[in-house]
């Protein structure tokens, strides 16, 4: 029961992570690209999004590594028995796991705060458009990278 509970959470951060991703990066932020005459402030629709999407995307990444760690911590004595090349497998999945979670991170609390808060600091509304594509950019990184882990996961489970 309790390896259910486990696998189901992290299901469900691979799905936030993956679903946050698509639906913002690849759905809704090209439509707001679009969109002529808006500006680049904290009203454009592009802010909002990059907003409210990297700290999901990190939630969904995080609930991934905690589950999958404390599953592997969990069943340690089951995994003296698996097939030849699960750790090769394994080892390319934790890099991309890796990279997924470092690139999120730097876009959760690197770039966010920097262009946030700018009714109190106006000096950073200017660099508003540069930082909206590094995070898109470091999104489309992290998505990548947590999709391929993904893939990996799957391909892990016929072992």
């Amino acid at each position: 029961m309790q390896n259910t509970i486990i696998i189901f959470i992290h299901i469900l951060g691979a799905a936030l992570a993956i679903g946050a991703g698509v639906f913002g990066l690849l759905v809704l932020l090209p439509l707001a690209g679009k969109r002529e005459g808006e500006p680049k402030d904290e009203t454009s629709l592009a802010y909002i999004l990059m907003d409210k999407l990297a700290p999901t995307m990190f939630v969904g990444i995080l609930a991934l590594v905690f589950s999958g760690v404390y599953y592997l911590m969990e069943n340690y004595t089951d995994q003296v028995n698996l097939k030849d090349g699960y750790y090769n497998v394994l080892g390319i999945k934790l890099v991309f796991v890796l990279t997924a979670f470092f690139a999120s991170a730097y876009q959760t609390f690197m770039l966010k705060p920097d262009i946030a808060n700018l009714d109190l600091q106006p000096e950073r509304r200017k660099r508003v458009p540069a930082t909206l594509k590094k995070m898109a950019a470091t999104g489309k990184i992290a998505l990548a990278a947590v999709g391929l882990a993904v893939f990996m996961g799957i391909y892990l489970a016929r072992y």
